[in-house]
């Protein structure tokens, strides 16, 4: 299976047919739909694939409609039809399901809108390209294409409105006369200093690490041509100043305003599929779409753990995990967390316990550990400084030691204090040590 998150729409739906509500509070219908596949063909992987490849038939049929929504406004002959999907569109479709179905949602309020009008054509006496011819078009438009636009971008917020939320953002630069533009940068660039430190939170200040080299660490050579295309791409005259307003949102982002893996990654993603609505195909611009083909395709071959975890090595330690009498609860990695959780039913949690882990622990049961990372052999001779092992009883399953939680606390405490090469591990994405952040514990709340 493709996809890091893929099995944890398994786990919400799994918790929909079952309780009748989800395992984790989301207002998304996404995980219906889940649920609905699930009805059909069962509970398994394959129906998972299956959601793949619909969200990205989705995602495709979406981006074709809204081209011909928007060449047939503008009358350019022969390329209302004329498209070849972007590899992009099964990246996003497979890896980020729930953001592709609101963003093929958004592609159509923009195919509904186009041509949309700016602010200053409004009040100007001489039709602007971006302007509708007259009055009467504009009140037919509004009726009929803008209300469509309107229940579409409606659909996008109600499916994830990070989406909604980017297409009000294009909108806005749009409006935004580009004279401004670099008023607006220097606005963007101060920004982070008013961000908050805290990686609790949704939004905060991560100037760890320039974002364009975060892209190539998480998608290779594809995406940094992608991304060079999408800001100094050239378009027909007619989406000069939509293209603008896209590509100037696209050199926004080598800023380091989010933390990029969780953000500004995925809407680096939306906006250049954004972009497909208004390409003409060509012959340069199929040279462009095989080159980007190309290097996605090569990332995915020599660095396929960029777009899916190790599940063919989780399924006997899972399993025997999972078969433990008194396993009230595991912590591991996010990855490892969903593939157990949808394949054995279990408890599983990819953070330190908080209160409310503790307090929903069933009775005459234990917290666990799945280490990830540290041999065996490191944990079994391990002791304190009266020579007693941390570990009361240590599992070996391949690359994974199951330990019990309380152990696990008492060794990583005494790796710090030693100032041991292992703290590296022992505290990383391998081996969750944070608890929940605010936002996912306000989720849990009122599932937003």
């Amino acid at each position: 299976m493709f996809g890091k998150d893929i099995y944890w729409y398994g786990v919400q739906a799994i918790s929909l047919l079952e309780s009748g509500k989800l395992h984790s509070p989301d207002n998304s219908p996404v995980f219906q739909i889940v649920a609905f596949l699930f009805r059909i063909f069962g509970v398994s992987d394959e129906t998972l694939l299956i959601f793949q490849i619909l969200t990205s038939v989705w995602l495709v049929t979406s981006i074709f409609f809204a081209r011909y929504l928007v060449f047939s406004a503008i009358e350019i002959p022969n390329q209302k039809i004329n498209f070849i999907p972007s590899i992009l569109v099964f990246v996003l479709g497979f890896l980020y399901p729930k953001q592709s179905w609101a963003l093929g949602f958004l592609i159509l309020s923009f195919g509904f809108s186009f041509p949309i009008p700016t602010i200053s054509s409004l009040f100007s006496k001489t039709p602007s390209p971006t302007s509708s011819p007259s009055f009467a078009f504009t009140l037919f438009r509004f009726r009929l294409r803008w209300f469509a636009s309107g229940l579409f971008y409606i659909f996008a917020f109600w499916f994830h409105p990070m989406v909604a939320l980017l297409g009000l953002g294009v909108l806005v630069l749009y409006q935004i006369p580009e004279k401004f533009y670099p008023v607006f940068f220097c606005f963007v660039c101060l920004l982070p200093f008013f961000l908050p430190e805290d990686p609790s939170g949704r939004f905060y200040s991560d100037k760890e690490i320039f974002p364009l080299f975060a892209a190539f660490a998480l998608a290779g050579l594809g995406i940094l041509w992608d991304w060079f295309f999408l800001v100094f791409g050239k378009s027909e005259s007619k989406f000069k100043k939509m293209r603008r307003a896209l590509a100037f949102f696209g050199f926004l982002l080598i800023l380091p305003i989010f933390h990029f893996a969780d953000i500004q990654y995925r809407i680096l993603l939306s906006l250049i599929l954004l972009t497909l609505i208004f390409s003409q195909w060509n012959g340069f611009q199929i040279l462009v779409w095989t080159v980007s083909t190309g290097l996605w395709i090569f990332t995915m071959f020599t660095n396929p753990y960029s777009f899916r975890y190790s599940y063919e090595q989780m399924w006997i330690p899972g399993e025997s995990m999972a078969s433990v009498p008194n396993n009230g609860l595991l912590i591991a990695h996010h990855g490892f967390c969903e593939y157990y959780h949808f394949q054995f039913r279990k408890d599983c949690l990819s953070f330190e316990p908080d209160t409310k882990a503790i307090s929903e622990l069933p009775q005459g049961t234990e917290i666990y550990r799945a280490v990830y990372g540290i041999r065996y052999e490191n944990l079994l001779s391990s002791k304190d400084e009266n020579k007693i092992p941390f570990f009361s009883s240590i599992q070996p399953l391949g690359e994974y030691q199951l330990v019990l939680e309380k152990d696990w606390k008492r060794y990583r405490s005494w790796l710090e204090k030693r100032n041991s090469k292992l703290v590296f591990i022992a505290k990383s994405w391998k081996n969750p040590y944070k608890e929940r952040p605010d936002f996912i514990k306000r989720k849990h709340s009122n599932g937003l």
